[in-house]
């Protein structure tokens, strides 16, 4: 199968974290469970959302870390790959967010054999609670789904509105992304700078 992915991508983390990613950028010790997608490293094609995650992470984090965007180049593809694409919400899109985001325990999974590279839309930021809920009230994946496909006023939302997640589940990765550079944000804007220069450009 030939797979055309995008070749920049943008991850949200904070500026502690930088001097980590530099050194390795798939680590799969620091990947988290009970995630859309299972454990794996979070990037999206749009520096906006990549942001969003960026100031989420730093109000979560205990370093006092400043929101931070790693840009990313996809070089390469590795051989037989086979990916899981989701171009749009579904009732499977769904399914295996329910499934994956109740895995809570790191190296849990309910895949047989979980997918190398994952593709598609974001579920909602109250996913969480809306996932607890679903556990406690004994609720299935038709209303896990409907959940989380409605805004709070009650309307069905679009889903290019639920924003886009590219995520890499396997360290195979590595050799194939390289991280170009990062962007720190300081209050007063977004600077950005090159991973080989020291020259650093202010974001309009």
């Amino acid at each position: 199968m030939d797979i055309t992915t995008p070749q920049r991508l943008y991850h949200g983390t904070t500026s502690d974290c930088v001097t980590s990613f530099q050194s390795r950028l798939l680590n799969s010790s620091y990947w988290r469970p009970g995630k859309d997608f299972g454990e794996g490293f979070y990037t999206t094609i749009s520096a906006q959302q990549a942001r969003k995650w960026a100031h989420k992470a730093a109000k979560e984090s205990w370093n006092g870390g400043l929101p931070c965007v790693l840009v990313v180049e996809l070089l390469s593809v590795p051989e037989k790959i086979e990916p899981l694409l989701f171009l749009s919400d579904s009732p499977a899109w769904a399914a295996f967010i329910f499934a994956h985001r109740k895995a809570a325990t790191k190296g849990t999974d309910p895949c047989l054999a979980h997918p190398e590279l994952l593709i598609g839309p974001m579920a909602d930021n109250d996913t969480g609670k809306i996932v607890h809920k679903a556990v406690q009230l004994k609720k299935d994946t038709a209303w896990f789904y409907e959940q989380i496909v409605t805004s709070r006023k009650g309307s069905r939302m679009d889903s290019l509105l639920l924003g886009n997640q590219v995520v890499f589940c396997s360290e195979r990765w590595e050799k194939h992304l390289k991280l170009s550079g990062h962007y720190t944000y300081s209050g007063g804007g977004w600077m950005y700078h090159e991973s080989e220069e020291s020259g650093e450009t202010q974001l309009i």
